[in-house]
């Protein structure tokens, strides 16, 4: 990159930090309160936890919450990628990242003090959102580890260069939340366990532990564009993350990361609770980390684009077939032809009010599903072989491989 683009991107940066810091800290400054019981009605707050906890570069780890006018609790894991070796480690998201080596980076290194400013969709409080009264428990994520880590490491990058420390404590940071979130909740009416991208995937993990805890509750669980398939898991989850997977959650590590999870979870828990997936099919975020995962680079071009959604066809209709609690969302919104893409999460974004599928928008369907018992799954013309939305291209695009 030129001297003076990156001075252009700096500039920028610097302006959108400023105004996002201003905001965040003259305007929608969370409260600091323990107690859920003390904390102000549509306030954000943010709440300590112990010791245990830490982010990867050993700064503090913390929860926010929100509290609403009902008796429905959403648990959400928030997302922000991930690291398992000394090219991704050494690239933490950033501005910085972006001016020295060109990419935002792959994985939060701490909590950022934006991280609110980042989530609208499901957050906002306005009419059209119907989940805008559900009590919040929001679990930040800054361990690199897909929220299951229980270990430290040192990765270095490939030439040799570059040695840096990563504290992976997901295991550890969820454990505290959660007791926070035992400790200050009862049964809610409703339970709604989600997470976006790296904290779909967290919160599936979770889903059993959690609504095992609250099993008198009407419970849904939704992971939000969360696929990824790579034969690396196994090795990335238990030794590079340590985090003793089947031990821990009774079904081992697979390749199809997010399908191990709901296939485990559905022999777990019982059948009223609802299982839900929502994704892009194709996730131009996803393709590069799948990318990265299988040691093939960040680019993301026309053919990788078709195997990754190739497999996440292939993953849901398994699902479809073995889970009868299952349902999903599956969308093209926000296509774009040059690239052969699609955007990368879709509840924290405008997406889930403008996303739609057979004339129904994402936000209608999951107030269908919670709200209405209209239990569907859209998208079914992309797990039809050979069709979907963009079907020309994708079988010109397969000619060509």
């Amino acid at each position: 990159m030129s001297t003076f683009k990156r001075a252009i991107f700096y500039t920028i940066g610097v302006v959108v930090l400023s105004f996002v810091y201003l905001h965040h800290y003259l305007i929608k400054r969370p409260s600091r309160r323990q107690r859920f019981e003390q904390t102000k009605l549509g306030k954000w707050n943010k709440a300590r936890l112990s010791k245990r906890t830490t982010a990867t570069d050993g700064s503090k780890y913390f929860l926010y919450t929100r509290k609403g006018n009902s008796r429905n609790l959403m648990v959400y894991f928030s997302g922000g990628g991930g690291c398992w070796n000394g090219e991704t480690a050494n690239v933490p998201l950033s501005l910085r990242s972006y001016l020295k080596h060109g990419q935002f980076g792959y994985y939060f290194a701490r909590i950022p003090f934006y991280i609110l400013n980042m989530h609208g969709g499901m957050f906002d409080r306005k009419p059209e959102n119907p989940f805008s009264e559900w009590n919040v428990v929001f679990i930040p994520y800054a361990s690199g580890d897909f929220h299951v880590g229980d270990t430290s490491a040192n990765y270095v990058r490939a030439n040799g260069k570059g040695a840096r420390h990563i504290r992976h404590n997901g295991k550890n940071n969820v454990e505290e939340a959660l007791k926070w979130v035992y400790d200050n909740f009862e049964a809610p009416e409703k339970l709604l366990i989600a997470g976006s991208s790296a904290g779909g995937f967290g919160s599936a993990f979770y889903a059993t532990q959690i609504a095992k805890r609250y099993s008198s509750s009407e419970i849904y669980h939704l992971s939000d564009s969360s696929f990824l398939e790579s034969e690396s898991w196994p090795d990335i989850v238990n030794k590079n993350w340590n985090a003793d997977f089947k031990r821990r959650f009774s079904y081992p590590m697979e390749a199809d990361m997010i399908g191990a999870a709901f296939m485990g979870n559905a022999r777990s828990l019982p059948n009223n609770v609802v299982l839900l997936h929502a994704c892009t099919v194709y996730d131009k975020v996803l393709t590069s980390f799948q990318g990265n995962l299988d040691v093939k680079g960040d680019d993301v071009g026309p053919e990788r684009t078709e195997a990754w959604t190739r497999q996440l066809r292939a993953s849901t209709r398994r699902l479809v077939e073995h889970i009868p609690n299952f349902h999903y969302f599956l969308t093209d919104y926000g296509y774009d032809e040059k690239t052969h893409t699609t955007p990368h999460t879709l509840l924290p974004m405008k997406a889930f009010y403008e996303a739609q599928e057979e004339g129904v928008t994402l936000v209608n369907w999951l107030d269908g599903i919670i709200n209405r018992k209209s239990r569907v799954s859209l998208g079914s013309r992309f797990l039809k072989e050979g069709e979907g939305s963009n079907s020309g291209e994708t079988s010109a695009l397969r000619n060509e491989a």
